[in-house]
């Protein structure tokens, strides 16, 4: 089975690591099935929520599918558990609010395009023609504010995308590290018989040429 990139070579290793405790909601653990959106989508880091798969009222059957469910960090390193979960829970915040911005700037773009096709069609009557350039003003200077509005929530979110990008940045060194490690010491292992002297003799990081300052008569005191 191939390892998770999400998790660290400290956490494998079996070391003693506080876990913290974060609500359940937050946590991968909490998950009964783990989905994910292609990578080609942009949603690299999460898993989608338990609460679009468990609830059955129209917003989340609505964007579901969409990336607006996909909030669950897949981090699971206890160094890194609390922070994760405290960005989940913004990423939540962000889609929800998102997903309402979003919808009502395709009703307004589908007004615009209506007023822009009844202007186009108004033939020549000058109060007709300014009537309905009025309101094609209106829609575009409200879809331009809603667009401001998603690009903020847009914005925040790749905050949230780096992060996680650097944490599995870091994670991904130290597991490849830790894989060198093993490598090594398998090779050693497999070169060195089990009873040789090699494994009883203590560890000394001087090396057996080394001169203390006293070998030179105290010498740079």
């Amino acid at each position: 089975m191939k390892k998770s990139s999400s998790s660290s070579a400290l956490q494998r290793s079996g070391e003693a690591v506080a876990v913290p405790k974060i609500p359940r909601y937050l946590s991968t653990n909490g998950l009964t099935t783990r989905r994910k959106l292609p990578a080609s989508t942009g949603n690299l880091h999460g898993y989608m929520a338990e609460d679009y798969k468990q609830l059955n009222w129209p917003l989340p059957k609505m964007f579901g599918q969409e990336k607006y469910g996909f909030s669950l960090i897949d981090i699971d390193d206890p160094r890194f558990l609390k922070e994760c979960a405290g960005n989940s829970q913004k990423l939540i915040r962000l889609n929800y609010d998102e997903q309402i911005v979003d919808l009502e700037w395709r009703k307004t773009y589908k007004r615009l395009r209506d007023a822009e096709h009844r202007m186009a069609t108004c033939g020549s009557n000058a109060k007709t023609a300014e009537m309905v350039k009025k309101e094609v003003q209106q829609h575009l200077k409200y879809l331009l504010e809603l667009q401001e509005q998603k690009d903020m929530y847009q914005a925040h979110v790749a905050e949230v995308n780096e992060r996680c990008d650097l944490i599995k940045g870091m994670i991904g060194k130290e597991n490849a590290l830790e894989e060198l490690r093993m490598t090594l010491e398998n090779h050693t292992k497999d070169r060195i018989p089990h009873d040789a002297a090699f494994w009883k003799t203590k560890f000394n990081t001087r090396s057996p040429t080394h001169k203390s300052a006293q070998d030179f008569g105290g010498l740079g005191k």
